[in-house]
């Protein structure tokens, strides 16, 4: 079989050697395996973790968003408006209908009830636990309710918003009720045209809800409020504390210190606020904590598919031996060509990949040749610079302070980076940026891998900006006005709008021709941008109007701000028509207003402007 002993002796012994290559490529493996399906376990628990809390906030949030939109319903109910202007027999008997089939049609209300200013109850529905059965309360037996804490808080709220209770077991006659039923009260003040006329509240049953947040196979639920009482505990008997002083809290049972915060450093608890959904002064966080069993199972899971591969590896790599013994020279000839053409694969990755590796100290170790090409920069140009070389100033300082953060910690970054290159022209890209670890898990230094995204940001900077002008389009500037509307609404923080006209537009175009009137309108354009903050959004809103969203101004800034738009104008020399003014009409947002209404009054304020000749300004 062998043509001399050599040969065999050879043969032998790169069986030997392969073999043991074998037994050490499976070591090596199985480490490696087991430390990534280690973090892969990890990472699964954090991604279910994330999907089952956003689901326990979404079934909450659908749940109380439910009975905020029955109230809402009542509010511009006709029955319930010709009953407050009229305050007669007849209509109360029908809005106690109204509310009745309201509590039909919502399971979980068992009491809802009209008071008015002066703390008496005039309607009052109710429902008998655990039965379909819905009544009104007789008149005899309303009672006022000016003194409780629900109507004292429930009447210092704005218009339109909604107050909690804290989610606390129903009580009857002074006692608690059993079995326990938890309860939460929602109430709203009721205006209409402008007049207060008292409050809607509604008693709605908990116990529906907290059975849906409960219910999860792979985590113990718990939820508490902000002095660690638990309300949910996977034991029964150790819920309510605060209720039942069962001796039960968050600190006794984790054995953490006083503080919410200790929870959310243990590994296997992870703690969620959710002052959002349930909007009262309690606080409750939702606390998730992985169950043995679902880790176990992960962990065997893992051993398993560890076992089966290092098998695999082991057999598969002896088998290989004995068949690549003899033809030892031929691998090493492929061995060779791989090698090159694995030089040839990062040279090709050199070339289009972007990529930048930096030291702890923040001074750039490496950068591929694409990265050198889209900044403009040579290789030796960038090494040992700080990556800030490549910063522009529009991206703001808290985002990178939030990329540093991030990256130091041992954390991954993703997110798009609006960066300068060396001849000023800007670029966009969409990076990851990663800490490299040693041996003993300490970060070493970062590497970003980055895609140019230049050309579909240009494309999103087309779509929100006016061709001609360079400023917002319409839509950008009901973009705007949407969100400082909201804003508004969430914070009162106030805004106001300047609705801009150029005064005998037609005749520049009659006179000179729409090419001189597209330049008015664009150097108007460069004197409104000058003049404006970077918090506002100038925009042109058709034709020759224009319309600047003042961010967190009142009127009376808005005016001076107007007043000096409407100078700078003045005394600006155009192009082709030396002389141009401005017509501005102005409008503070109010509680009353909608955008369309706030844009109404800016528009008669322009019109008044205009008929009261022009150049002026109109608040």
């Amino acid at each position: 079989m062998f043509k001399s002993d050599g040969l065999k002796s050879l043969y032998i012994r790169n069986i030997v050697l392969t073999i043991l290559f074998a037994v050490i490529v499976t070591i090596i493996t199985s480490i490696v395996n087991y430390n990534i399906k280690y973090i892969e376990i990890n990472e699964q628990i954090k991604k279910d973790v994330e999907f089952d809390s956003k689901k326990i906030k979404l079934s909450i949030k659908s749940y109380l968003d439910n009975i905020e939109n029955t109230i809402d319903a009542i509010l511009v109910n006709k029955i319930f408006t010709n009953y407050l202007q009229k305050n007669i027999e007849k209509d109360k008997k029908l809005v106690a209908s109204l509310f009745e089939s309201l509590m039909y049609s919502h399971k979980s209300l068992f009491q809802l009830r009209f008071i008015d200013k002066d703390g008496f109850e005039k309607v009052r529905i109710e429902k008998e636990r655990n039965t379909n059965y819905i009544y009104a309360v007789p008149e005899e037996l309303l009672q006022n309710k000016s003194s409780r804490y629900y109507f004292k808080k429930t009447i210092k709220n704005k218009e339109g918003s909604f107050y909690y209770s804290n989610l606390d077991l129903n009580v009857e006659n002074k006692k608690i009720e059993l079995p326990l039923r938890p309860t939460i009260r929602i109430s709203t003040n009721v205006f209409y045209k402008g007049n207060f006329y008292g409050i809607i509240i509604a008693n709605v049953e908990m116990d529906n809800l907290l059975s849906i947040i409960e219910s999860n196979n792979n985590f113990n639920i718990y939820l508490v409020d902000n002095e660690g009482n638990f309300i949910i505990h996977p034991e029964k008997g150790k819920r309510w504390n605060k209720y039942l002083s069962n001796g039960h809290t968050v600190f006794s049972e984790f054995n953490s210190s006083n503080t919410l915060e200790a929870i959310n450093t243990q590994t296997d608890r992870f703690i969620f606020p959710l002052k959002s959904y349930f909007k009262n002064e309690e606080e409750i966080k939702l606390i998730l904590e992985a169950e043995n069993e679902y880790v176990n199972n992960v962990k065997n899971s893992n051993l398993k598919y560890l076992i089966i591969l290092a098998s695999s590896i082991l057999i598969i790599s002896i088998v290989l031996g004995f068949i690549i013994s003899i033809p030892i020279s031929k691998i090493y000839l492929n061995f060779n060509k791989l090698y090159k053409d694995n030089l040839r694969f990062m040279d090709i990755i050199d070339k289009y990949v972007i990529t930048m590796n930096v030291g702890l100290d923040k001074k750039i170790i490496s950068v591929s040749t694409a990265l050198s090409k889209i900044s403009g920069y040579k290789k030796d140009e960038l090494i040992g610079k700080e990556p800030s070389i490549l910063k522009s100033d529009d991206t703001s300082a808290e985002l990178y302070k939030n990329l540093w953060n991030n990256i130091s910690n041992g954390l991954v970054w993703e997110g798009e980076l609006k960066d300068k290159g060396k001849d000023g022209t800007f670029y966009w890209l969409k990076s990851i940026i990663l800490p490299n670890f040693n041996d003993n898990k300490k970060i070493t230094s970062f590497t970003s891998i980055s895609e140019n995204i230049t050309d579909k940001k240009v494309i999103e900077e087309l779509s929100q900006t006016d061709k001609l002008t360079q400023l917002a389009n319409r839509f950008m500037l009901d973009k705007s006005l949407e969100i400082e509307f909201e804003r508004y609404k969430r914070t009162g923080r106030p805004f106001s709008i300047l609705l801009i006209d150029i005064d005998k537009f037609k005749e520049v175009n009659d006179t000179y021709g729409h090419q001189v009137g597209d330049v008015v309108l664009i150097e108007l354009s460069k004197i409104l941008k000058e003049n404006s903050r970077k918090i506002d959004t100038v925009g042109r809103w058709g034709g020759e109007e224009f319309l600047i969203v003042c961010s967190n101004t009142k009127e009376t800034g808005a005016l001076s701000f107007a007043e000096k738009i409407r100078k700078e104008v003045e005394l600006n020399t155009f192009t082709y028509v030396k002389n141009k003014t401005v017509s501005i009409g102005l409008a503070e947002i109010n509680n009353n207003d909608t955008i369309l209404t706030l844009l109404q009054r800016a528009d008669q304020k322009l019109y008044l402007a205009k008929e009261n000749g022009r150049n002026q300004v109109v608040s």
